[in-house]
This record gives structure tokens, C-alpha cells and sequence, in this order.
């Protein structure tokens, strides 16, 4: 009889260690089959109490003292069971715990309080104290009772403001030039030079957003075709002996034939027009600032310009040509 006590004692130790062995691992089974893992877990104790019930009695048909012990001690552990929330909590529906009070705050408040304790955040992923999950699931738009801000809607992006428009190409006609040639044979400055320059000049400008020159304020410069004709009546035939600007030419035929007229941006060669001149002036970043001005104002301004044809010694298809940004 001490031996069946002593198996007895064993197995109930085993169904003690078998639940809560049960641990992590049962929380799935809690979870998504309840039913099933609570009838398992009590199905571990019945072998034993069916077994008890079966037992024959005494000889003597009384019951002897180490049973009543045994039937006690069982007795006692059934009711230990059924007042172990964490015991009953992997096998059973476990008592509701009481709330905290930080549940009951966010009970007030129209968060989740029912089930496990909240996590603290928006999510509703909170876990019980036996890894469960929560029974009060997901609150969508409580706050949180762990101190979790709700999202504030984003503000409206607001349209960046429209970049201005670039002004648009204008209408009109530049002055005309005196044409002809000097008396040493230079060609001189021709309406068309100076048209074919003034529409290169403006449609350079609009083509970089920058407002265009009114035409009436292109105008020929007589000074400039002068010092551009002292150019060419140079005899050497090297047309860079002559080419510089003024103060900067220091030779045979400057110090016989002292420098005239007036200095301006400078550009030449063979096959050149007004409008090659122009995109000359342009490509060219220090004559670029110098005669087009990027960012100023074209209020008040004019554009002065002087253009010559072949030279002493040079064909009249060999072009010297000079602009100025000035003041009307």
C-alpha cells in the first residue's frame, strides 16, 4: 500500500510537471485550440482519481488510515488547483485578474481594459502575464495607456509657387549703319551687321530667361568702327599684330600710327556675321557678364555696335567687329 501511494504521489508530480512544462509551448495551443488542450491537461489527472475509484478495499471492508491520508492529500491538491490562476491559466479558463490601475485609466478613457494588460502602445499587442495574448484585441483610435501619441493627420502640402515666366521675344528693328568703305578700302558697318547682331543678341537673351534690349536701343557706334579700321589698315600681315584692346598694342605700326577711336568687346575672323558675333560674346564668360549683363535691368540701356570687312592685306570676308553695353 505504501508503494501505491508512493505512484500515486509520482503521478500526480507528473501531471503537476506535464502542465506546467506546458509553458511557452502551450500558448498556441491556448490560443487557437482552448478546448482541446484544457480536455488534454484534464485528462492527465483522471487515470489516476479512476484508478483511486476502482481501488478494492480491505479485507476487513474499512478504510485503512494511509487511504484516508492519500484521498486527503489528493483532495487537498484539487483544491490547490482550482485556486492556482497561473496553474489554471495553461489548462483552464483562468479567474479574470483584477485591473490595474493604469487599465482602469484607460478604461475611463475608452481604451482597452477587458483581457490581458495592454502593452502600452496603440497596437493592442499587449501580452498577459502567462504569454498570452490579450482578450480585449486591438483598439483602433483609443490612445494608449503607456504614454503613446496617436498620429496627427499630416498637414496639407502646400504648392510651391509657380517660378516666374521668361520673358517672351519682342518686336522691332535695330538702326541701320553707314555701309560702304573707307578710303583705304575697309568695309564699313552695314545695317544688316548690325540687324543680324541685334536679333542674335535678343533671341540669346530670351533663350536664357532674360528680358531682350527693345531694338530701337541697338545702335551704330562710329567711335568703335574707327579703332576697328585702325585694326585693319595695319599692313603687316599678321591680323593679330593690331588685335587687343586698347593700351595693350605696343609695335612698329602703333607707335607710327598712334591708337583711335573707342574700345569695346572684340571678336573677328573669316566667314563672321552680326548674329556669329553675338553667340561669340555669349560663349565667352568674361564677355558674357561684360556685354549681356545677366540679372540687370535692361531699363534704359543700349547696345552699341561697330563691324568691319577685310583689312590692307586681308579679304573683305575677313570680319573685326566690336559691342558695348551702355547708357542710352
Amino acid at each position: 500500500m505504501h508503494r501505491r501511494v508512493s505512484m500515486l504521489g509520482s503521478g500526480l508530480l507528473m501531471a503537476l510537471v506535464v502542465t506546467f512544462a506546458m509553458g511557452s509551448g502551450a500558448t498556441d495551443l491556448i490560443k487557437n485550440e482552448t478546448g482541446s488542450a484544457a480536455a488534454a491537461a484534464v485528462a492527465q489527472d483522471a487515470p489516476a482519481q479512476a484508478e483511486d475509484a476502482a481501488e478494492p478495499s480491505s479485507a476487513s471492508g474499512g478504510v485503512s488510515a494511509d487511504e484516508q491520508q492519500t484521498e486527503a492529500y489528493e483532495a487537498a491538491e484539487r483544491e490547490r488547483l482550482q485556486q492556482d490562476s497561473e496553474h489554471l491559466a495553461q489548462v483552464t479558463t483562468a479567474p479574470k485578474p483584477e485591473p490595474t490601475p493604469e487599465q482602469q485609466a484607460v478604461a475611463a478613457g475608452g481604451g482597452p481594459a477587458s483581457g490581458g494588460a495592454s502593452s502600452g502602445a496603440a497596437s493592442g499587442s499587449g501580452t498577459g502575464r502567462n504569454g498570452s495574448g490579450s482578450s480585449g484585441g486591438t483598439s483602433s483610435g483609443a490612445p494608449s495607456s503607456g504614454g503613446g501619441t496617436q498620429a496627427a493627420a499630416a498637414p496639407a502640402q502646400q504648392a510651391a509657387p509657380a517660378a516666374p515666366a521668361c520673358p517672351s521675344a519682342i518686336g522691332g528693328g535695330a538702326g541701320g549703319g553707314p555701309g560702304g568703305s573707307t578710303g583705304s578700302g575697309i568695309g564699313r558697318t552695314t545695317s544688316d551687321d548690325l540687324a543680324s547682331f541685334a536679333a542674335a543678341y535678343n533671341a540669346i537673351r530670351v533663350a536664357n530667361c532674360l528680358e531682350p534690349v527693345p531694338y530701337s536701343n541697338f545702335r551704330y557706334s562710329s567711335c568703335m568702327e574707327d579703332r576697328l579700321v585702325w585694326m585693319a589698315e595695319d599692313p603687316d600681315a599678321n591680323p593679330v599684330n593690331t588685335w587687343g584692346h586698347q593700351g595693350t598694342i605696343n609695335n612698329a605700326y602703333s607707335q607710327s600710327v598712334p591708337d583711335r577711336g573707342c574700345d569695346g568687346n572684340l571678336a573677328g575672323g573669316s566667314s563672321n556675321s552680326g548674329a556669329t558675333m553675338a553667340q561669340k560674346w555669349w560663349d565667352s564668360s568674361a564677355h558674357r557678364a561684360s556685354l549681356y549683363q545677366p540679372g540687370k535691368s535692361v531699363a534704359g540701356v543700349c547696345i552699341t555696335f561697330a563691324m568691319t570687312h577685310g583689312g590692307i592685306d586681308e579679304p573683305y570676308d575677313f570680319t573685326r567687329a566690336a559691342a558695348r553695353w551702355t547708357w542710352c
